[in-house]
């Protein structure tokens, strides 16, 4: 008897300390129609989304939910798809606990309208508009030949297309803008952040950093309406024309550069800074470029 009262204590301690450090998650699957070119709403908060598309008039809903979770809402109505996870009142709309890991697969030609807090969110395959939002997550997605915005506060925004035409709203606030193969008409802003795009061919585009780099690659089409602003940043912008573009460069403090012999001059004869002004080719589009303390490197091949 003896050792059954001095075991007894260590077996409800093992037992005990196994509850609290075990794995709380639970899974979650449910599958409901949808309307193939509606629009399918998905919020989460911690962990990380991942949103893909399919041949398939539904929409599919996979989770790992973590322990703050309190329920997954799934409904379609009309051409109104929603997925929601709902976190336990105490949290306070942050989930202590467990990540949740959310997947959700969408008809191919939904228009997507994603947001997040802290998770990561990842979207691939949809040909729809789409609209992501995050406040410090990630966003990872694949542009297609729709309208596309995503805007993050702190996370950075990773994003690829296949130079399918299309207007382009990015922005971040600390966070790093990465786009590539992308084609149309671009806005991308960043407060502190680096801004480097990838357009071709490129309609229109209008850069804004206040302490970033941004460097654009990328081709302009004829009559393209090209302006980048950076107060604390260096521009590098390589953009050939199909028919050339009127330029205005200028610098406060910071050396401007060309591949094609153009000399910049002084901007004022007693003040810093230094600007340069012409034509290449028929001049059909128009390029301004513009940073405070930065430098500027400008080509047109």
């Amino acid at each position: 008897m003896r050792i059954v009262y001095q075991l007894l204590p260590a077996a409800v301690a093992l037992l005990a300390s196994t509850w609290v450090c075990g794995d709380t998650s639970t899974s979650f699957e449910r599958e409901v129609a949808a309307d193939p070119k509606g629009i399918v709403e998905v919020t989460s908060t911690t962990g990380t989304v991942d949103i893909t598309a399919w041949d398939r008039a539904a929409v599919g809903v996979k989770a790992q939910l973590g322990s703050e979770v309190d329920h997954v809402e799934v409904t379609s109505s009309g051409n109104h798809t929603v997925v929601r996870v709902q976190l336990k009142h105490h949290t306070m709309g942050f989930d202590g606990g467990e990540e949740t890991h959310l997947r959700v697969q969408v008809p191919k030609e939904s228009e997507v309208d994603a947001s997040t807090v802290s998770a990561n969110l990842t979207s691939s395959g949809v040909q729809g508009i789409q609209r992501l939002k995050s406040v410090s997550g990630d966003i990872t997605a694949e542009m297609g030949p729709s309208d596309f915005d995503a805007k993050s506060v702190s996370g950075t925004l990773k994003l690829h297309g296949h130079g399918q035409p299309a207007r382009l709203h990015v922005s971040t606030v600390s966070g790093d803008i990465d786009l590539k193969h992308a084609a149309g008409e671009l806005e991308a802003t960043s407060v502190s952040g680096e801004v480097s795009v990838e357009v071709n061919p490129a309609r229109a585009a209008r850069l804004r950093s206040t302490s970033g780099d941004i460097t654009f690659d990328g081709r302009l089409l004829r009559g393209a309406d090209f302006d980048a602003v950076s107060v604390n940043g260096d521009l590098k912008v390589r953009a050939p024309s199909e028919d050339g573009f009127q330029y205005e460069v200028q610098s406060l403090s910071g050396d401007i550069r060309d591949c094609f012999n153009a000399k910049a001059e002084r901007s004022s004869e007693y003040g810093p800074g230094e600007k340069l002004n012409g034509t290449r080719g028929a001049g059909g589009g128009h390029m301004r470029l513009k940073t405070m303390s930065g430098e500027i490197d400008l080509c047109d091949h």
